[in-house]
């Protein structure tokens, strides 16, 4: 049974269709990196500038409790900060379907092959293997992602008990 060109040619459409989707998740992902990271690290210098400011207005327990509360706080926000820029925002080598492949494509073997399939099979693989790159590294990405945000909040939480012991002790 000869291969149906008609078929292999929409494979070949829906496999540029699946890589573009992918690559429209990294960028999306890489975009919610650089947002949890700005907004950890803006948090992160409000606490690190007025950490001395805030010492000092309590004493006795409670200054030990603020100052736990910050440094835990600064920790988990510096880990969020980190993550999301070593783990998404971090430029990655990615290898699409590579220039010399594409060259191969306009060669006389190419050009000159009457069945068509055959040059779409051969995309058909490239495709695959800069897929399974992209979704790879996407999903590395969104796991880094979700651990950034769960420091993020960690952070935020310990910003909130401590700023609630320094409203209680001032009261």
């Amino acid at each position: 049974m000869e291969p149906n060109p008609a078929v292999i040619a929409w494979y070949v459409e829906e496999a540029q269709r699946l890589l573009e989707d992918q690559q429209r998740r990294a960028e999306s992902l890489r975009t919610r990196g650089g947002e949890v990271a700005g907004f950890g690290a803006a948090v992160m210098a409000l606490i690190g500038g007025n950490a001395a400011t805030i010492m000092g207005a309590v004493g006795g327990v409670a200054r030990v409790m603020v100052g736990v509360g910050l440094l835990a706080s600064a920790i988990c926000l510096g880990i969020a900060v980190g993550t999301a820029v070593w783990g998404v925002i971090k430029p990655r080598p990615f290898a699409a379907v590579a220039a010399d492949e594409i060259k191969i494509y306009a060669s006389g073997r190419f050009l000159a092959e009457p069945d068509l399939w055959r040059v779409h099979l051969r995309s058909l693989r490239a495709l695959e293997r800069t897929t399974r790159k992209a979704q790879e590294l996407g999903n590395a990405a969104a796991e880094a992602i979700m651990v950034s945000l769960y420091a993020l909040l960690a952070g935020l939480g310990f910003s909130m008990i401590t700023l609630g012991t320094l409203i209680f002790e001032l009261i």
